[in-house]
């Protein structure tokens, strides 16, 4: 396409125009003033209209960045328990029984029935070892020693998972008690403090809590 064949429309226009009468040119005027103030109104609609969208995003970047700080502190505090329960599992595992029974000694207390409980995995990542506990006659005082002795384990993460109380008909002063004691170690082939997320990606699986 040649400059002739672009400039011959034009001069077409241009020459209707001229034959125009003086009212119809100023219709002609007007309705050219109208297509341009639309075209200018549609035009800062759209460009008002996206300025709106990123304001918008921006706002909600905003927000995300807001709540990611105020939730920075929890995050970090979990870390932080994730890591000692790590800690306290240990590298070598805990001969539960034994120790539960030690510590039975300790606080005088005689122990009427131990019945370990089979290995259970917890996440990929973890064994518990249980041992169910009976004990008979115990007084109140020997028994909260009893249990912040095995709590409070320096070595190894040992917790009551359950526990049920019940008083004696012939001395209130004494009890029965039925409880689970139980301790984690690693899954065999899994390294201390090594997780999926180290692996190779994903979450990292369940911590004991």
């Amino acid at each position: 396409m040649n400059i002739k064949s672009l400039l011959s429309p034009i001069r077409s226009l241009g020459n209707s125009f001229e034959r125009m009468s003086q009212r119809e040119r100023m219709l002609a005027a007007l309705l050219g003033m109208t297509l341009v103030g639309l075209l200018l109104f549609l035009g800062g609609y759209l460009i008002h209209d996206r300025l709106a969208e990123l304001e918008e995003r921006n706002d909600e970047m905003r927000q995300a960045l807001r709540d990611i700080e105020r939730k920075r502190g929890a995050y970090l505090q979990a870390r932080a328990k994730v890591a000692q329960l790590e800690a306290r599992i240990g590298t070598t595992p805990l001969q539960l029984s034994g120790f539960v029974e030690q510590a039975a000694k300790d606080t005088g207390i005689d122990i009427r029935e131990t019945n370990p409980r089979p290995p259970e995995p917890v996440g990929k990542k973890y064994l518990q070892q249980s041992v169910d506990v009976r004990l008979s006659k115990v007084k109140l005082e020997p028994l909260l020693k009893f249990l912040r002795r095995l709590e409070l384990n320096p070595t190894h993460l040992v917790l009551v998972t359950q526990l049920l109380v019940r008083a004696r008909d012939d001395k209130h002063e004494e009890f029965d008690v039925d409880l689970t004691v139980s301790t984690y170690e690693h899954a065999p082939g899994r390294k201390p403090g090594r997780g999926r997320d180290e692996e190779g990606g994903g979450t990292a699986d369940k911590e004991p809590s």
